[in-house]
């Protein structure tokens, strides 16, 4: 018994057959292309939106920290006696 599961038809000399078979690779080609073009989409949109939340939780963590800085700093400072002379 011959194994033929690893020999691959020899392409017809046919130009009719040759061009049957190229027509019916590009319309396969041309019913995934909307498929993809979607999937790339849906990846590119998925990406802009983890850039925007990226963004967004960087802006707030600035305003905390610095919210926090400035409340640190009007704590930190000595109050004035009024007792005190100002000369």
């Amino acid at each position: 018994m011959q194994d033929d599961a690893g020999k691959r038809e020899p392409i017809e000399q046919d130009p009719d057959a040759l061009i049957r078979l190229l027509d019916l690779q590009l319309k396969q080609k041309r019913a995934e292309r909307p498929q993809t073009s979607a999937h790339h989409r849906n990846i590119r949109a998925a990406s802009f939106l983890l850039l925007l939340v990226i963004f967004a939780g960087a802006l707030f963590a600035f305003l905390f920290l610095f919210s926090q800085a400035n409340e640190q700093r009007s704590n930190s400072r000595k109050p004035v006696n009024s007792t005190e002379v100002r000369r």
